[in-house]
């Protein structure tokens, strides 16, 4: 009698499930441990995007602050003056000072990339930076809504000799307001808060680059651009001085 061999049953494999990629570190990490949040991001493919929320907010913020900060100037002389709607002037401050914060990252961004190269991942490096901002801003905006008329009002014979030319009551009363506290909050978050930026970016492009040359041009390159824009964006404040 043959004896019939059992074949063995072959099971069909099951596919193995690709890893998955590791969380992205939250913007506000990097303000805890830059390079802490570099070994988070290091692992994860690049988007120069990836941040782009947070920075797109403290440009808003940014815009806000000052449009609140000169906001009695520009109630002042439409009152006594007259000329173009307070509103629109508001709007039109808020957007230009959202526009030049973009304008910084964009600065800070590309010259974060030939100071560090792609390994320092500046786009996001620098995006995250920025989540040191609103809140600083968010105090800028209070401080200025708090700040009493008499604390920058101008003097009634300024005002009388200005009469009705806008330009002349709007220089009047942005001299008073160039000496408030609010006005100096707002300089002291622009210019140091943009030089912390950069030093907070040094030990994340080194832990992401290894090379403390480039990472160092990657922290540096973006320094004087960047805190030039930043006082731009308060010359109408700074000349009233």
């Amino acid at each position: 009698m043959a004896v019939l061999m059992a074949r063995p049953v072959t099971r069909p494999s099951r596919p193995t499930a690709a890893p998955a990629e590791p969380a992205a570190p939250l913007p506000t990490e990097f303000l805890t441990g830059p390079r802490v949040f570099a070994r988070r991001l290091a692992p994860t493919d690049p988007v120069a995007w990836r941040y782009l929320g947070v920075t797109v907010l403290s440009a808003a913020l940014s815009g806000v602050a000052y449009a609140a900060l000169v906001s009695p100037a520009v109630k002042l002389a439409a009152s006594v003056a007259g000329g173009a709607s307070p509103l629109l002037v508001h709007v039109t401050n808020a957007v230009g000072g959202a526009f030049l914060a973009m304008f910084t990252f964009l600065l800070m961004w590309l010259l974060g990339w030939l100071g560090a190269g792609q390994a320092g991942r500046a786009a996001e490096v620098y995006g995250a930076s920025f989540a040191l901002l609103p809140p600083l801003y968010l105090l800028v905006t209070a401080v200025a809504l708090l700040t009493p008329r008499d604390a920058w009002m101008p003097a009634a014979g300024a005002l009388a000799q200005a009469g009705s030319d806008n330009q002349a009551v709007q220089r009047l009363a942005l001299a008073g307001l160039a000496r408030t506290p609010a006005a100096f909050l707002l300089l002291a978050v622009t210019m140091l808060g943009t030089a912390a930026q950069c030093a907070l970016s040094f030990p994340a492009f080194r832990e992401l680059t290894g090379r403390p040359g480039r990472a160092l041009l990657g922290a540096l390159l973006p320094l004087v651009p960047a805190l030039a824009v930043g006082f731009i964006a308060l010359a109408p404040l700074l000349f009233q001085r």
